[in-house]
């Protein structure tokens, strides 16, 4: 499963409370201001001409490491179905993957994940086995979800149309995916330098096409910004730094929600960051993984088929 493909469960970790994920920024935004001394100072952001081999080199400690080593990405965003101009709360969406990349040349690293996903109440933060879906009023199951290992190239700009067959990949596959041909495409932009604190965006997206090139019943887009400390990631010796992230996505309803003809997606939003030990995951999503894919934090390397 290649990198564009993978975030189609794009989700979360750590359920760090019953509240949705603005009202838990507003109030950190709010506690903040209280413990203000005075304006806080603007710091001007600083475009890089970063390209190449630099961009790739950078985008990688962001993301992963340039060392081999294995790194866990998570991401906890909240998830709305987004219907004719209403936006229609479903739930809360935590999940992680397992990656562990190799240098190939300047510009290319391949490497393997595993990704793990689970959904939760956004209120109570309980793992979810049914949802009332909007509009239908139809009660879904609620899958739990795993993938991998499955491969995956990162350079700064891929654009291709494969087919897309991840409802082969596992037996539940098919209530996430869709078959057919997809034309996907992932590229890095905008490093700029804003303090401390370099930042870089992600745009990832496939939708499938009909043989004449006109669009399927499925598609997916997601914008990611990485942003990590300045000084690490210029640094030669450093191989993977620290990193915050803000995730959005537009997804077309997966099968498992039963939607049919219903007009319509799904809009995600949240953050995240990158473990380098299991034990640095949020600890509720580390719970969530031990009592469902023990075997990611026993043994990773083996899980990556490494």
């Amino acid at each position: 499963m290649d990198a564009e493909r993978r975030r189609m469960m794009m989700g979360a970790a750590g359920i760090a409370g019953a509240a949705p994920i603005g009202a838990l920024l507003v109030g950190a935004a709010r506690a903040g201001a209280a413990q203000s001394h005075g304006p806080r100072s603007t710091v001007t952001a600083q475009p890089l001409a970063l390209s190449g081999a630099a961009l790739m080199n950078a985008v990688m400690k962001l993301k992963a490491s340039t060392d081999e080593r294995i790194t866990i990405g998570w991401v906890d965003a909240v998830n709305y179905g987004f219907i004719e101009g209403e936006a229609i709360p479903l739930y809360r969406l935590y999940a992680a993957t397992w990656q562990r990349f190799v240098q190939r040349s300047d510009t290319l690293f391949e490497g393997r994940l595993v990704e793990v996903a689970y959904f939760v109440d956004m209120r109570s933060g309980e793992l979810l086995e049914k949802l009332t879906m909007p509009r239908t009023g139809r009660v879904v199951d609620v899958p739990r979800y795993r993938a991998g290992p499955t491969p995956s190239r990162v350079m700064p700009e891929r654009r291709e149309t494969r087919k897309f067959d991840m409802a082969h990949e596992r037996p539940d596959s098919g209530t996430f995916f869709m078959q057919g041909t997809a034309a996907s495409e992932q590229y890095f932009s905008q490093p700029e330098r804003r303090g401390d604190r370099i930042a870089i965006r992600e745009d990832n997206g496939s939708r499938l096409v009909r043989p004449d090139g006109s669009p399927g019943a499925f598609h997916y887009r997601e914008w990611v910004i990485w942003n990590g400390d300045y000084a690490e990631v210029m640094d030669p010796a450093t191989r993977s730094v620290q990193v915050e992230i803000a995730y959005s996505a537009t997804t077309a309803w997966r099968p498992w929600m039963q939607m049919g003809t219903t007009p319509g997606n799904t809009l995600q939003n949240g953050w995240g960051g990158k473990a380098l030990r299991p034990e640095d995951l949020p600890p509720d999503h580390l719970r969530l993984t031990q009592r469902f894919h023990p075997d990611l934090l026993d043994d990773p390397a083996r899980a990556l088929g490494a």
